[in-house]
C-alpha cells in the first residue's frame, strides 16, 4: 500500500527484487541474480542499471514498480494486490495500473485486486465482488455491477461517483453511520441503512444467491422480488 515503506532503505535494488529468487534457491550464482534482476526490472519500465541503487533514489511510482518486479520474481500465477496505488497520484496510478494490466496479459497472471478507488476497479477488474463489513453482498461480472448493481450498498457506492450529467440531480442520502465490525448488527448488517429493510432482514443473514441474470447477491429485498432492477446510465 505504501511505496515508501516497502522497500528496506538499506538495501539495493538488486538485494531487494532478488530476495525471492535467493530465498526460494531458484538461481544461486551472483551473476545469474543480476540477469535475472535486470530483466525483471525492464518488465515493469525500469533499467538494468538501477539494480545498483537506493530505495531512495526513485519516486513512489518507481519504487511501486520495484514492488512489482519483486513480486514477479518467482513467477507466480495469483497475485494479491492491496491498494497498490492508494498512495500515488493519478497519472502515477495510471502509469503503475497499465503496467500491471501489460505483465497480466504477457505473463497469464490473476490479480486479486482490493480497493476503495470504483475508478481503478472499473479499469482492472473482469469480475467484482463487494463487501460490507467484511462480507461479499454482491459478485458479478464488470460490465453487469456496473450497469445493473442489485445490492442497495453497491447501488450507493456508485451513486456516489460523481457524474457531470448529474449536476443538480437530488441525491438521497444514506441513513446512519457504518456499524462496529466487531459488533456487527443482527441479520443483513446493512439493514440499519437500508432503504429497503424489513423485518426478515433485521434478523436472518442473507446468503450469497444467484439472482438468475449472472449476479450472486446477498439480498433478501432482491431475493424477494421487492427490489426493482436499477441502470445506472453511462
Amino acid at each position: 500500500q505504501d511505496p515508501y515503506a516497502s522497500l528496506n532503505p538499506r538495501w539495493l535494488v538488486r538485494d531487494i527484487v532478488g530476495e525471492p529468487l535467493r530465498e526460494h534457491g531458484i538461481l544461486k550464482t551472483k551473476a545469474e541474480l543480476s540477469e535475472r534482476v535486470g530483466q525483471l526490472l525492464q518488465s515493469v519500465g525500469l533499467s538494468p542499471l538501477d539494480m545498483a541503487k537506493y530505495p531512495h533514489q526513485f519516486s513512489g511510482g518507481q519504487r511501486q514498480r520495484i514492488s512489482i518486479a519483486r513480486a514477479l520474481a518467482t513467477e507466480p500465477e495469483f497475485l494479491v494486490c492491496d491498494e497498490p496505488t492508494s498512495a500515488l497520484d493519478v497519472s502515477v496510478q495510471a502509469q503503475v495500473l497499465n503496467i500491471m494490466k501489460d505483465l497480466q496479459r504477457k505473463q497469464g497472471l490473476t490479480y486479486l485486486f482490493i480497493s476503495h478507488n470504483l475508478a481503478v476497479v472499473r479499469h482492472v477488474s473482469d469480475q467484482v465482488g463487494v463487501m460490507y463489513l467484511g462480507r461479499l453482498v454482491e459478485l458479478a461480472d464488470k460490465p453487469r455491477l456496473f450497469a445493473q448493481p442489485r445490492h442497495p450498498y453497491t447501488r450507493m457506492l456508485l451513486d456516489a461517483i460523481p457524474k457531470m450529467h448529474d449536476t443538480g440531480r437530488a441525491r438521497t442520502p444514506v441513513q446512519g453511520e457504518v456499524p462496529n465490525p466487531l459488533n456487527p448488527p443482527s441479520g443483513c448488517a446493512f439493514n440499519p441503512r437500508c432503504p429497503f429493510a424489513n423485518d426478515r432482514c433485521r434478523v436472518e443473514r442473507p446468503q450469497l444467491l444467484d439472482d438468475g441474470l449472472g449476479t450472486r447477491v446477498a439480498c433478501h429485498g432482491v431475493e424477494e422480488g421487492r427490489i426493482p432492477l436499477s441502470v445506472v446510465p453511462g
